[in-house]
């Protein structure tokens, strides 16, 4: 049975990352894109099925194992599906501005630049759920730039749907900016004397998918 403590209700570039390491500092163990590429336990099949064959039973234990709370694509794609089996869990909705949501969408995670056959094969694994789960699936697959209001309304209706369907005291909206002085009175934690996080900026992407690339090979030799 899957124990989510916490689960990240926002899209991908709301601030995620961020987020993530905001929890792991106060003492989650999260889960997020970068751990399906990083963390060799995971299965990022399990994820891809899911997306291609809803009807189908899925093993969210084996998927998010060893972590309980989960921030991100794809945990954000299934968040209907995982919040009914954990319904005490706390919910971050994180948000943005819509249009600043698509650009920086567009210019980042609609593709993973440089990524080729000569990567390690979890790399690889993941491209192809994140593929399937979130450029084709919810971004829409080809010609993001046409689909852009279509994809700024998208946005805008999920966020609504996350406030309708989480009880209000379950539930924490973020948006870029706030800081741990919001997070910790939400999860009853003390604040940390550290900045809070601010990763996966934009304009470094690419150098994140390298520094990734040089991570797993260090642990694959």
């Amino acid at each position: 049975m899957v124990n989510l403590q916490i689960i990240g209700a926002g899209y991908g570039r709301t601030g995620t990352k961020s987020l993530r390491d905001a929890l792991n500092y106060l003492g989650y163990s999260t889960h997020h894109m970068e751990n399906v590429i990083l963390d060799p336990e995971q299965v990022p099949e399990i994820f891809e099925n899911a997306y291609k064959h809803p009807d189908q039973p899925v093993d969210w234990e084996r998927a998010y194992q060893g972590y309980n709370a989960a921030v991100d694509w794809p945990t954000s794609a299934f968040f209907d599906r995982l919040y009914p089996l954990c319904p005490n869990a706390k919910v971050i909705l994180t948000i943005r501005d819509p249009d600043d949501w698509f650009n920086s969408v567009s210019k980042t995670i609609h593709e993973w630049p440089g990524v080729d056959s000569k990567w390690p094969q979890q790399v690889l694994r993941a491209r192809k759920m994140a593929r399937t789960v979130v450029r084709d699936g919810e971004l829409g697959g080809e010609g993001l730039v046409e689909r852009r209001e279509e994809l700024i309304q998208k946005f805008v209706n999920h966020i609504e749907h996350i406030k309708k369907v989480v009880k209000p005291e379950n539930l924490l909206i973020m948006e870029l900016g706030d800081g741990w002085e919001k997070l910790c009175k939400f999860l009853g934690k003390p604040i940390p004397q550290i900045p809070y996080p601010h990763s996966n900026k934009r304009d470094n992407f690419p150098q994140l998918l390298h520094n990734i690339r040089i991570q797993l090979t260090f642990k694959i030799n």
